[in-house]
């Protein structure tokens, strides 16, 4: 399955964010369906929301994926190759290096990993191509997600095994860091961001129990509870100066007809200041006592305000500003 990363440059109008917030797959080298993926520094994602808008404005906003670029029959096709569109619908091939497993940009520049490296595309399309170090001692090594922090330093986390043991790892300026794991149940989301002084945060989530699973993080390899009760897990990161947000989900499994405040909802943490889950609201025509559940997939803060996509009841995408939801028309 193939991704696309929707990239916004520093120009971007915010309320264009909404439009394009998570990340997509592909089912095959040229359409697509939903997934979730991460936001950070200057660059969005889009979940199960229409590419195109006569509304976004003046900024620079770029989507990075696989095409293929010559016509062929379906069964004959050569193989796709790694590009970049802009919404104008002009195409760039890019080097035969680069693999988009996910995508950020820093100010002219964007930044793709995948395949144990990453690819730095220039203002002028130029590609220049790092690989990620791999030390002996580890096994299956993968990279997932890419962020810059402020000072231009490069950071990938991804999965490794270490002595037949699954751990997660990051890499900063192509040199791996660190790798860490935890006892019983565990998961590391595949994003990550960096603040200005060089500490890596990775969102996912800790089982305690059956019946609790902390929402967590992972702060330069060691652990971070976010929660402590009901269900709960991280699902992506922001730095935003020095704030540190994350994005997910909390709450009890609640029958039908489910209490307003109840149910397990989208949430986002401020490090320091603690959880705000988002107003459940009426939904495709549902009323709000009959919506069990939603998730927040990835997360962007522009000042004060904070921007999530993800879904409700696993089928409606939505996103959401600070608090408030807006439902994102689909077809079907």
């Amino acid at each position: 399955m193939k991704k696309l990363k929707f990239l916004f440059f520093p120009t971007i109008l915010v309320l264009a964010f909404g439009l394009m917030l998570s990340c997509s797959k592909s089912s095959s080298d040229n359409s697509s369906s939903s997934d979730n993926s991460s936001s950070s520094d200057n660059s969005s994602s889009s979940d199960n929301s229409s590419t195109g808008s006569s509304n976004i404005g003046p900024q620079k906003v770029y989507i990075v994926g696989y095409a293929v670029t010559e016509k062929c029959i379906f069964y004959d096709c050569p193989k796709s190759k790694a590009v970049l569109w802009d919404l104008g619908g002009n195409m760039t091939v890019l080097d035969d290096s680069c693999d988009p497993a996910d995508a950020t940009a820093h100010n002219d520049s964007i930044y793709i990993v995948g395949d144990m490296q990453y690819c730095v595309v220039g203002p002028d399309k130029k590609v220049v191509v790092h690989k990620l170090n791999e030390p002996s001692g580890y096994d299956s090594l993968d990279s997932d997600s890419i962020a810059v922090s402020s000072n231009g330093d490069v950071y990938v986390s991804g999965t490794a095994t270490k002595n037949r043991k699954y751990v997660s790892v990051y890499w900063k300026n192509g040199e791996l860091i660190k790798s860490f794991s935890e006892n019983k149940d565990w998961d590391s989301e595949k994003n990550v961001a960096a603040d200005s002084n060089g500490n890596v945060y990775m969102p996912g989530w800790k089982m305690k129990s059956h019946s609790v699973t902390h929402s967590a993080y992972w702060k330069n390899g060691n652990l971070k509870k976010l929660t402590s009760t009901y269900d709960g897990e991280a699902t992506d990161v922001a730095v935003s100066g020095s704030k540190v947000y994350f994005s997910g989900a909390h709450g009890p499994i609640c029958d039908l007809p489910c209490p307003v405040k109840s149910g397990t909802l989208a949430a986002y943490w401020q490090v320091g200041k603690g959880m705000t889950k988002v107003t459940k609201v009426k939904t495709a025509h549902i009323p709000r006592k009959w919506i069990m559940r939603s998730r927040a997939s990835s997360i962007h803060v522009e000042g004060s305000t904070v921007y999530m996509a993800g879904y409700v009841d696993g089928f409606v995408p939505v996103y959401w500003k600070n608090k408030v939801q807006h439902e994102l028309p689909v077809e079907f």
